[in-house]
């Protein structure tokens, strides 16, 4: 299923905010929140909904049901629903069809007045996209639900309900502006998510398979810089999941994923296309990383001409080591798919430094230029080939060309 129309309008305030739009390198970078797409979705109900515009704070009786009381400063025509288990293990599901998905189900107004509540029937089934029909039956046990506004990411209705309901459950539309936290629980539910959208992406199966959910941690942010771990790494920033890749000489060499504040859904994830490698020298692992370079050129203009690349290179032995680049592959592909070779391969013309010190050192590898222009998804990449101790590495640097519109005066 394709949610990306589920942000549609608040992503439309933050474009219309910036000087110049921009077409990214990767369309991992600019996509609106989704939840997975192969998932089902549930919904609330088919029938149309029940008009419901009453005072907040009255007394919940009646059916079991979910109520969304509007505390926000505006009436509110609710723009869609997430809802998913407490583990994540389901995927992230919607509480209605769009219209995209099922046109026989145009979407019902689902007007939510200042100071109002809107009574939402208790979901029960999931909902099969391929028949536009109601499907199995949710399983009993705990869920998370959004409920979005269509204004901003951190005005919605949100919390957790038990299925199925045995009462009226209170759902609050307001603001959100403080920071999301990390527990254990919503750690592991971030990491199902990104990790199930992550293979949505074309990451392989295979490159997640060291990836165990259960042993997600919590960190913060501003994301710290570490070196690439021995075995897959999961972490839950606040609402941002970072999944650090071990040294294997392959991109990704990490992926991270935004998530609603509440870890319903995810973004499309962002795959890097840089990589990490390693070599053993005796009991020591020195450990290289390709670092991403950012690169611009205007619609309709002269492409971005890439020279260069930069591998990080952590030395823990105690003494100096000889490094020489022996070739360099330029790497595209126009269809968000992983970059691939061009012939002829630029000639090398210069590197620096030669000897690696102890410690960590930035080697900075110059090449024949490279035309990149981005014109809808396309990725470019250089690998180097590097030659230590007469051991032989490969290391990817990302090439992230963005396109901006020109300013006209």
């Amino acid at each position: 299923m394709n949610l990306r129309g589920s942000r549609v309008r608040s992503a439309a305030v933050v474009v219309a905010a910036t000087l110049f739009i921009a077409c990214a390198s990767s369309p991992d970078t600019t996509e609106s929140p989704r939840s997975n797409e192969t998932q089902t979705t549930v919904v609330a109900s088919l029938a149309p909904p029940p008009s419901a515009s009453a005072e907040v704070d009255r007394a919940l009786g009646g059916a079991p049901r979910v109520v969304i009381e509007n505390r926000s400063t505006v009436d509110i025509n609710l723009y869609t629903g997430f809802i998913v288990d407490e583990e994540g293990k389901l995927g992230t599901m919607t509480l209605w069809p769009l219209g995209v998905d099922c046109p026989k189900y145009e979407p019902k107004e689902r007007m939510l007045k200042l100071r109002g509540v809107y009574d939402l029937t208790a979901p029960t089934h999931a909902f099969d996209e391929k028949r536009c029909a109601s499907g199995a039956a949710l399983p009993p046990g705990k869920y998370v639900v959004h409920i979005d506004s269509g204004y901003s990411s951190d005005l919605y209705a949100g919390g957790e309900i038990t299925l199925p309901l045995t009462e009226a459950v209170r759902l609050k539309m307001e603001q959100h502006d403080a920071a999301p936290t990390c527990n254990t629980k919503r750690a592991q539910r971030a990491a199902r998510l990104v990790l199930r959208a992550s293979e949505e992406a074309g990451v392989p199966e295979a490159k997640l398979a060291g990836c165990d959910p259960t042993t997600a941690g919590c960190g913060s942010l501003p994301l710290p810089d570490e070196a690439p771990p021995s075995a897959c790494k999961l972490t839950l920033h606040e609402n941002l999941l970072r999944i650090r890749m071990p040294p294997t000489g392959e991109a990704p060499k990490e992926i991270t994923g935004w998530l609603d504040k509440d870890l319903v859904f995810t973004q499309r994830p962002n795959v890097s296309r840089s990589s990490s490698a390693e070599l053993q020298l005796g009991k020591d692992r020195v450990l290289f990383e390709g670092v991403t370079a950012m690169h611009i050129h205007e619609h309709g203009g002269d492409a971005a001409h890439v020279s260069g690349m930069q591998v990080v290179v952590t030395n823990p032995t105690k003494r100096a080591l000889k490094v020489t680049v022996t070739g360099v592959e330029w790497l595209s592909d126009g269809s968000c798919g992983a970059p691939q070779p061009n012939n002829p391969p630029p000639k090398v013309s210069s590197f620096d430094p030669k000897v690696l010190p102890p410690g960590t050192t930035a080697v900075n590898i110059g090449f024949e230029p490279r035309e990149a222009y981005q014109a809808h998804c396309d990725i470019f990449a250089s690998r180097a080939r590097l030659q230590v101790e007469g051991k032989e590495v490969l290391v990817t640097s990302e090439q992230k060309v963005t396109r901006i519109e020109p300013l006209h005066h």
